[in-house]
């Protein structure tokens, strides 16, 4: 069960067009995309983010190991070549993936 109030980012990238999706996703994950573990990538930001930027917490949301997170937080950053303790790169990819799930690109 959540609360509507957490949806809200969810619900304003499903109400957003296709066309912006893909715009969503292909810019700041583009490099990503082309891995083959993509999937695995994507969910370790979301859960990054959803934690509250708490590599514990996001780890038991991935029930994998805290140096696993750190491990795939490191690969995300030598792929993208940005850091992800800046902000606005975190949160770029954070929005691509939600809109991937949602079938963005």
């Amino acid at each position: 069960m959540h609360l509507i109030t957490d949806l809200r980012v969810h619900q304003t990238l499903a109400a957003v067009g296709q066309s912006a999706r893909n715009r969503l996703v292909e810019r700041p994950a583009a490099d990503l995309r082309a891995q083959p573990d993509w999937p695995v990538l994507r969910d370790t930001i979301t859960a990054w983010c959803e934690s509250g930027f708490n590599l514990v917490r996001a780890s038991a949301a991935l029930h994998i190991h805290r140096n696993t997170v750190v491990y795939r937080m490191n690969k995300i950053e030598q792929i993208t070549g940005r850091p992800l303790r800046e902000h606005r790169t975190t949160m770029a990819l954070y929005l691509a993936g939600l809109a991937d799930r949602l079938g963005g690109a």
